[in-house]
C-alpha cells in the first residue's frame, strides 16, 4: 500500500464541499427570493454530491483490490 493512500483525494474533497455548500445556498435562495435560481443550485450541489460518492467509491474498491491481490501473493 502506498503511503497516503488512506487520505481523500484533495479533488473528491472539493466536490464535496461544493455539494454541502451548493445545496444550503440553493435552499438558502429558495427560501429568500427567486425559486427556479434556487432549485437549480439545489440540483448543482446535488450532482457535486453523487460525483464525490461516485469517487469515493471507486477508491475504495481500488483499495481494496490492491489489497486483496496483495494477500494472494
Amino acid at each position: 500500500m502506498a503511503i497516503g493512500s488512506d487520505r481523500m483525494s484533495p479533488l473528491t474533497l472539493a466536490f464535496a464541499v461544493l455539494g454541502l455548500s451548493g445545496f444550503a445556498l440553493g435552499a438558502m435562495v429558495t427560501a429568500t427570493g427567486s425559486f427556479e435560481m434556487g432549485v437549480i443550485l439545489m440540483g448543482l450541489g446535488l450532482m457535486f454530491q453523487v460525483i464525490s460518492l461516485v469517487r469515493l467509491k471507486r477508491a475504495k474498491s481500488k483499495a481494496n483490490n490492491e489489497g486483496s491481490s496483495n494477500a494472494r501473493g
